[in-house]
């Protein structure tokens, strides 16, 4: 398999370091720490259109801004640099490969609810869905193949409730209700062109992991995918396939991860974070 899947996450306890690993000869390798950079919260990260791959973080203990590494291989980072507009968020940041660029996205810092977004690098920030998307976590994005950018929340505010909304290039979309609700926020795949997967962790005391698809414009009814966490999970399209991976319970600090969204695996003894890691891949085609 050319494609292999390639996780990134933040440490446990005070350790507010960054990992990669990636998977290959039927588990993960040894885990490779980022220099100079560290999360108090989760990580985003998305294929670059060039080859190599890139993650977004937001910085370690009260440092509300958001910090961008991009590696041509996997044990290649570069040191952490700020994006243009220097934008700042309480919660982790989104990123997705849009076109020829990587888009991103993310919930405002302080009191700041508003998701806000930049659909090329160095672009400068606008808000999302023309103001009409808030946030108390950060967003999920996801390019559709077909022009079009889809973005999903979770509501500002005691709102649980999912919506989503997609961004053509100019014009986004009025906000489409999901189905089921969350405590965090969502994570996006596509799986084809024009269609999308969403999974979540559930509402309220519920720690299980759902899905659903986007078809033709419309979200499937909610399912049970595998897993339970206390964050919410990353997932990305891998090769033919989608792979999800997330932490446990709380209390619970190890990852785990799955290929199908009914089996799960321990992603490596000792590879442990407090928050929700991220997901991208190695493709060896192109290296």
């Amino acid at each position: 398999m050319a494609a292999r899947p390639l996780i990134i996450w933040r440490g446990h306890g005070t350790d507010q370091a960054i990992y990669s690993s990636e998977h290959s000869d039927g588990g993960f390798l040894r885990a490779f720490q980022m220099p100079a950079s560290g999360s108090s919260l989760g990580i985003a990260a998305a294929r670059l259109p060039g080859g190599g791959f890139t993650a977004a973080w937001r910085g370690a203990d009260n440092d509300n801004r958001i910090w961008t590494a991009v590696a041509p291989i996997t044990t290649n980072w570069s040191r952490q640099s700020l994006p243009a507009g220097a934008p700042r968020t309480e919660d982790r940041p989104a990123l997705a490969t849009y076109g020829s660029s990587v888009a991103m996205a993310w919930r405002g810092a302080n009191t700041d609810e508003h998701i806000w977004y930049t659909a090329q690098v160095n672009a400068a920030q606008q808000p999302a869905c023309d103001g009409k998307a808030s946030s108390t976590h950060g967003p999920a994005l996801a390019d559709l193949g077909d022009g079009r950018l889809l973005l999903a929340w979770k509501s500002s505010g005691g709102n649980q409730r999912l919506y989503s909304a997609t961004f053509d290039g100019h014009t986004w979309s009025e906000p489409l209700p999901g189905p089921g609700g969350s405590t965090h926020g969502p994570a996006l795949a596509t799986t084809q062109q024009g269609t999308a997967l969403m999974v979540w962790k559930g509402s309220g005391g519920d720690d299980r992991l759902w899905k659903s698809s986007y078809v033709n414009g419309r979200w499937s009814a909610q399912a049970l995918a595998v897993g339970r966490s206390s964050h919410g999970p990353a997932i990305a399209k891998v090769g033919l396939g989608v792979v999800m991976v997330w932490k446990g319970v709380l209390g619970d600090e190890r990852l785990f991860w799955s290929r199908d969204l009914r089996s799960q695996h321990e992603v490596a003894p000792g590879y442990t974070s407090a928050n929700t890691p991220a997901i991208t891949y190695v493709d060896f085609m192109r290296l």
